[in-house]
């Protein structure tokens, strides 16, 4: 049976790729041998990484605030639900600040969740920073899974330099937040965390600008490994936007969409510094395998983090999504604060990771492959 099922699959795959390959078989032909066996081992590969098993997803097409929970973070407390300070929309079109269908969007959408904190005008005057992190309502994933997403930060410029000013606007300096291992009914945010979450600033106005927390490190992991840190790698060996290791994944030269820069001339002209997160679209990717948790944005590795050794354990198993300051000021003027400080996340999708017996066996069957490859290429008589 298993002899029978490895054939039929193998029939398939062949199926596949002897049509794909016939479509650009004059290209193909150009390839020796051993580059077929590439190609073969690629495409079944990709396909298996594409079949993932898809245990959540949400393209905010349609309006899904039901399917979500809301906490806000104000005065050191969680409150379920929206607020003056923060704010969340599931059905945001995004179009309207000018900002173009995220790359994962079918049919040119620009609906999306927006996230925003401290937006009153009025910051706290004592306790922890305010903050917002969503999760959908009752999910639970475990065992080693995937989540990924689209992910744009806006923030306000500068009155000199706009979004060119290092030093950031004013209240520019808040963080896009996403993490995982939450119970999803208590606000991640700076000093609170249940679960494991990451974080970015939008200007390169921190020391820190590249983040992770836990429930072990609710004020964040520092580089080295002293304490608790030890739980924590940055790939970059710096949390600051000025190391070099974050101009591959953030090259900067970023400019604010034309109706933010018409709308807003005195705080949202110029470029984006090298470094930053911001005016762009990003593939972000945070993986889960075994204790192990890894953050990639843009195909870049920015963090690890490993759970072993947790002296808290992490609330639940549910995925997060948030804004949250790094501090009490509030961004003045607050109407234009309001219109551009913000972020937005597009097209969630949690996937199970295949497991390795899975991969071995597609890789074996791909390999099986070449000496039907080497009969398809012989030249006739």
């Amino acid at each position: 049976r298993v002899t029978l099922m490895v054939d039929v699959v193998h029939v398939r795959i062949i199926y596949f790729c002897r049509e794909t390959f016939m479509v650009a078989s004059s290209i193909l032909r150009a390839i020796p041998h051993s580059g077929w066996a590439a190609v073969v081992a690629f495409t079944v590969m990709s396909t298996t990484v594409h079949g993932q098993a898809v245990l959540f997803s949400d393209t905010f097409d349609t309006d899904s605030t039901a399917n979500w929970t809301v906490n806000s973070y104000v005065g050191g407390t969680t409150a379920s639900g929206g607020s003056a300070v923060n704010s969340s929309d599931f059905f945001f079109d995004y179009s309207t600040a000018g900002i173009p269908a995220a790359p994962n969007s079918t049919g040119g959408s620009t609906r999306g969740l927006k996230l925003q904190a401290n937006i009153s005008g009025t910051g706290p005057t004592a306790g922890l920073p305010p903050g917002i992190s969503v999760s959908p309502t009752g999910q639970s994933f475990t065992g080693d899974y995937l989540l990924r997403f689209d992910w744009w930060t806006n923030f306000i410029g500068g009155t000199t330099g706009g979004i060119g000013n290092a030093a950031g606007g004013s209240g520019s300096t808040q963080l896009s937040t996403f993490g995982i291992l939450s119970s999803g009914t208590v606000a991640n945010s700076v000093g609170s965390a249940d679960g494991v979450f990451y974080g970015a600033t939008p200007d390169g106005g921190s020391a820190s600008d590249y983040r992770a927390y836990s429930v072990t490190a609710q004020s964040g992991y520092a580089t080295g490994t002293t304490g608790v840190n030890g739980q924590n790698v940055y790939a970059a060996g710096s949390q600051n936007n000025t190391n070099a290791y974050y101009a591959t994944p953030f090259p900067g030269g970023k400019t604010a969409p034309l109706i933010q820069q018409s709308g807003f001339p005195l705080t949202q002209t110029g470029t984006t510094v090298v470094g930053t997160p911001s005016f762009q679209w990003n593939d972000v990717l945070i993986e889960k395998n075994g204790p192990a948790i890894t953050w990639t944005v843009n195909g870049t590795l920015l963090a690890t983090t490993n759970t072993t050794s947790f002296a808290t354990a992490t609330k639940g198993n549910n995925i997060l999504f948030g804004q949250a300051d790094t501090s009490n000021g509030a961004g003045t003027p607050a109407a234009t604060f309001q219109a551009v400080d913000f972020t937005v996340i597009d097209n969630v999708r949690v996937s199970a990771v295949p497991e390795p017996s899975s991969i071995a066996l597609v890789a074996a069957i791909a390999a099986g492959m070449l000496p039907i490859v080497r009969r398809w290429r012989r030249p006739s008589a």
